[in-house]
């Protein structure tokens, strides 16, 4: 079976940076998006629930989501630390035995074949990739990758 992790909108909180608990309560329930990298296309990056309530999407024009959203709050981009946090999920999948094939920050696969003979069942192993990550996740399995990311984004994200 192959197992898909998706960690949703995992560009923008790293962008969003600091996880005090202050800055988290003043961010929550706010139209957030990752703004346009300096030089580059101008637009959105991933964007937060309650912006995408109001209608903006990742890959929008700029201009076009302001408009539909004028209390939205541009983050700047951090590739540095998307891929640090990024590097970090898939040394802790990888330490629970997973040959992980990473497809983007945020998504990434590997097959239960031999996990199970170290972790007992399927569903010990999924646990145990759940309690690696640390952080609240979406994972599925199926036959296939389309399969695995059907069943990852059909579920709620819990907590390990």
């Amino acid at each position: 079976m192959i197992v898909c992790v998706y960690l949703p909108r995992f560009e923008l909180a790293a962008a969003a940076g600091d996880r005090s608990e202050v800055a988290q309560q003043a961010l929550a329930g706010r139209a957030l998006a990752v703004a346009p990298a300096v030089g580059a296309e101008q637009r959105v990056g991933e964007v937060s629930g309650a912006a995408g309530a109001c209608g903006v999407a990742a890959g929008m024009v700029l201009g076009e989501a302001l408009a539909r959203c004028p209390e939205l709050v541009l983050v700047p981009p951090d590739p540095v630390r998307v891929a640090e946090l990024w590097e970090g999920s898939l040394a802790a999948l990888e330490s629970i035995g997973a040959a992980v094939e990473p497809a983007r920050p945020g998504l990434a696969y590997f097959e239960t074949d031999g996990l199970e003979g170290v972790h007992g069942t399927r569903d010990e192993t999924i646990a145990a990739a759940r309690r690696a990550l640390g952080r609240p996740a979406r994972i599925g399995g199926g036959p296939t990758r389309f399969c695995a990311l059907a069943g990852a984004l059909a579920v709620r994200s819990r907590r390990p």
